[in-house]
């Protein structure tokens, strides 16, 4: 069996993420009769769209950034298209998502020849191999409102 009943709360908040960032369609398809199949297909379009995101939105980046970014997510699908079970899918995708969320960080750590690595400040200061800024001009602090009020009058 691979893991997946026809149940539409089996899943649910990864299902609510991917209707939100894939739309409505995205989440019908997932919902209570999704095959294996249908989670590869869509878990691959996400990871699609975060390298259209990265390619489209990350303006100032050195060109070591967009590489490794890309082989992240290459070796996401094909981790994915290889996976048996729901359980090795969606393992296969948290392994991708926590390294492009560390490599946008600043930078992957390599950790994997220390015992422990204490959670203290001077252990995960990703800075050292590029540092990130957050900016915002006052056009997008407009937009950013509307999003918001839109929410909240949604709600």
């Amino acid at each position: 069996m691979n893991g997946i009943r026809h149940d539409m709360s089996q899943f649910y908040p990864l299902k609510a993420a991917f209707e939100q960032i894939l739309g409505k369609r995205t989440y019908r398809k997932l919902k209570e009769t999704a095959t294996l199949s249908d989670w590869k297909v869509e878990t691959k379009k996400l990871l699609k769209a975060i390298e259209l995101s990265h390619i489209e939105t990350v303006k100032v980046a050195d060109a070591e950034f967009y590489k490794e970014a890309k082989q992240i997510l290459e070796l996401g699908v094909r981790h994915i298209r290889s996976a048996e079970d729901i359980s090795e899918l969606f393992a296969n995708l948290s392994a991708t998502l926590t390294r492009v969320v560390f490599l946008q960080i600043g930078y992957i750590p390599a950790h994997d020849r220390v015992e422990l690595i204490p959670l203290t400040k001077k252990n995960w200061n990703l800075a050292c191999v590029r540092s990130v800024q957050y900016l915002q001009s006052s056009e997008q602090k407009e937009t950013a409102k509307l999003i918001e009020d839109r929410k909240n009058e949604a709600h």
